[in-house]
């Protein structure tokens, strides 16, 4: 019988994320997984095969109205591979029943989808896989994944276009351990095959990493830029993770084949400033309202010219466009309110590494003259983590602590991601007890 806290939080990543965890089994050793370089105070749950009960028991908190993810890492647990499952089959079945619908969403390394997979998975659409690749050259796959059968997952991949099963690739650069070509040879096959898109996610390592796993922080950049040569070359969106945008400009990173966009005659570069008439501040809003919206008019801004473009699309469809994450006005307008409630009027709003250029960008944009912004060093983690979601409570006390003792502030916000539904953060630590040690009333936004 599982904990009452771990069934929790499966309830959690359901209705908070539309999250549906499975297990966190593995039938590969990739040498980069994360897992390997948690620091021993990081609290997460390993779990194993889930009972289908508990499953469909979580399923309830689900939503019909947005894609359903199955499998993938969500809050304290860790990721599996779905179809280790021995009961995936019948798990996928039975939520196609309560969501007729709904489009369901896997990540998956492809090595167990057989013939007979692939039929079943066929006849459960609208799906959209994510096939975690990573190499597609089998010194690759033996170094990087410890693959023993390498031909498993090209074979799989070869076939998805075959069985109408539309894919997003997925590829962590280690181009330190199998060099550039390896990388260029993965991606390239991933499109010869039908890809929509890739994400080429640049490494991390944590200060626990072994010597192999580092890599000089150009790296970063080395990567962004193939990112962007294959996106032009292939004709399919190689999106670097993380982006890192310098600004806040709706520009348009590449467009998927056969999409709204494309027939639309959308083009990488386009800045879109206006959606519907309503003007965009960011990217993430442009592409929310345009994936509402149905049939919108997007203002285009293209080499300084003004264009109007329709898209013709469905309400909650995606219009085809890919655009690197950058900021949610709304985020903004939830930390205003909470600074309204509290009656603050010297706020601190702390951030990571990554997120204090467009945090600072949006504050003065978006009217929070009055907040300061702080970026938090990640000590706990270290090496080249900067995420939000990887941030404890004691970095940020620590860089808190540092800011109170030469200016005066009457609340601090922190990033949101670093906290649970239990506002706790993944060694533990609440933020009541950041709250006590500060001695400052301590919020999430």
């Amino acid at each position: 019988m599982l904990p009452a806290k771990i069934v929790s939080c499966l309830h959690t990543c359901a209705a908070r994320d539309n999250i549906l965890p499975l297990t966190s089994g593995c039938n590969l050793a990739c040498v980069f997984c994360s897992h390997r370089q948690n620091p021993p105070a990081v609290q997460s749950y390993r779990l194993p095969a889930l009972p289908a009960d508990i499953i469909f028991e979580a399923a309830l908190f689900l939503s019909s109205e947005q894609k359903i993810i199955i499998g993938e890492s969500a809050t304290r647990f860790d990721e599996g591979e779905p179809f280790t499952h021995p009961e995936i089959l019948e798990i996928l079945r039975g939520l196609r029943r309560m969501f007729p619908g709904a489009l369901l969403a896997l990540t998956t390394n492809a090595t167990l989808l057989s013939p007979a997979i692939l039929t079943e998975l066929a006849a459960l659409q609208p799906l959209e896989l994510t096939v975690s690749l990573n190499s597609s050259t089998s010194a690759g796959r033996r170094l990087l994944l410890a693959d023993r059968e390498p031909d498993r997952a090209l074979k799989a991949v070869a076939a998805l276009t075959d069985y109408g099963l539309p894919f997003h690739g997925s590829v962590v650069a280690m181009p330190h351990l199998v060099g550039i070509d390896d990388i260029l040879t993965t991606i390239k096959f991933l499109a010869a095959h039908g890809a929509l898109t890739t994400r080429l996610f640049l490494p991390g390592f944590t200060r626990l990493a072994s010597a192999e796993l580092r890599f000089p922080a150009s790296l970063w950049e080395e990567l962004s830029h193939i990112a962007r040569e294959l996106t032009r070359e292939l004709d399919m969106p190689v999106i670097p993770e993380p982006a890192l945008p310098a600004d806040l400009a709706a520009e348009i990173y590449g467009i998927i084949r056969d999409t709204p966009a494309r027939k639309a005659g959308l083009l990488p570069g386009d800045i879109l400033t206006a959606v519907d008439g309503q003007p965009v501040r960011t990217r993430v809003e442009a592409f929310n309202l345009a994936r509402k919206a149905a049939n919108p008019c997007l203002s285009v801004r293209r080499e300084g010219r003004e264009l109007k473009v329709s898209l013709r699309k469905k309400k909650s469809e995606s219009p085809g466009f890919v655009m690197h994450y950058d900021f949610n006005p709304l985020r903004l307008e939830e930390a205003r309110k909470k600074i309204q409630r509290a009656r603050a009027r010297a706020p601190l709003l702390l951030t990571s590494s990554f997120g204090e250029p467009l945090l600072l960008q949006a504050a003065a944009s978006f009217g929070l003259p009055d907040v300061t912004v702080q970026a938090v060093e990640n000590h706990f983690f270290a090496g080249s983590i900067k995420a939000a979601g990887l941030l404890v409570a004691a970095d940020l006390l620590a860089a808190a602590q540092e800011v109170l003792s030469k200016q005066r502030h009457d609340l601090v916000l922190v990033p949101q991601e670093a906290f649970d539904h239990h506002c706790r953060d993944l060694t533990g630590v609440s933020l009541a007890a950041m709250q006590e040690a500060l001695g400052v009333p301590v919020q999430s936004a």
